[in-house]
């Protein structure tokens, strides 16, 4: 699974949170790459890949505002 170049988008969590010892900071902007089967989301201090349809899931469950440039 290799990550694309550019990030697709990016998004930012509503609160401050951890999920399996992996960082989110409130207003902090987290990169999403598209990756073969999905995406890859990258943390403070590391990263998780999901399937599309997980990730779908993810963005409400973790309250993640979709953003799409970063700068």
């Amino acid at each position: 699974m290799s990550k694309s170049d550019e990030p697709a988008y990016y998004v930012v969590p509503q609160e401050s949170f951890v999920a399996e010892r992996r960082v989110f900071k409130q207003g902090e902007e987290y990169p999403v790459y598209r990756i073969s089967e999905g995406f890859c989301l990258v943390a403070e201090n590391g990263e998780f890949n999901f399937t599309k349809k997980l990730f779908i899931k993810v963005l409400q469950e973790w309250n993640l505002e979709v953003v799409e440039d970063g700068y």
